[in-house]
């Protein structure tokens, strides 16, 4: 599941408890991040996914793209695509014509589009690393440690944010196992005008398709 962003990476969190442990610039940049993230009722995105692992070879791109509104979210992974209606995540595949049915609930809150960098104001501890030019925007980057970590697959996020914009521009996620997952945001839509429609799964369009409850 880590090929889906979440991917996963915006809005229920209300403080930020981790405060007295960050550096103020990291502090800045993610408050201003966090308000901003806030007033966003829905937003599109196209991005790429990488996975890099150096012990097992790996260097895996995909690309997608990801409209949320609300707890809502459509992800489209190559021939994947995850619908989360609010009350059913429907995963299907295009190569096997199967769709899996499942409960938000049971869903990792670090593969949850919806709280794609929310999930980052409580219980971490941030790190300003540096800011620079990166294709010609200016662009702050910012270390993330969980404060628990035993509790988390992953050690470290990085967090890379347009400073003019202030919205985000990519984040890599790197696992204890030694995986690294990054997701670069190539067009990012915040407020979009996103129909309800887009966010239900219409068996009627897959002929054929074979369903798996797992509810």
């Amino acid at each position: 599941m880590r090929s889906f962003p979440i991917l996963l990476l915006f809005l229920t969190l209300l403080a930020h408890p981790a405060t007295a442990q960050d550096d103020p610039k990291s502090k800045a940049i993610m408050d201003k991040l966090m308000a901003e993230a806030k007033t966003w009722k829905s937003f599109e995105a196209d991005f790429t996914s990488r996975l890099q692992s150096d012990r097992d070879d790996l260097d895996v791109k995909q690309s997608g793209n990801m409209k949320v509104k609300g707890d809502k979210f459509r992800l489209q992974l190559d021939n994947n695509l995850i619908i989360n209606d609010g009350s059913t995540i429907h995963t299907y595949s295009k190569e096997s014509n199967e769709v899996t049915l499942s409960d938000p609930a049971e869903m990792d809150q670090e593969l949850d589009p919806s709280k794609l960098f929310t999930q980052y104001e409580n219980g971490f501890k941030s790190q300003f690393v540096e800011e620079k030019t990166e294709n010609g925007v200016a662009v702050q980057v910012v270390k993330l440690h969980p404060i628990d970590a035993a509790k988390r697959p992953f050690h470290t996020v990085v967090l890379t944010v347009d400073k003019a914009k202030n919205h985000p521009v990519s984040i890599a996620i790197k696992y204890k196992d030694g995986n690294t997952v990054t997701y670069t945001l190539q067009r990012f839509v915040a407020n979009a005008d996103l129909a309800d429609a887009l966010f239900t799964f219409d068996r009627s369009k897959y002929p054929g398709v074979m369903v798996n409850d797992m509810r």
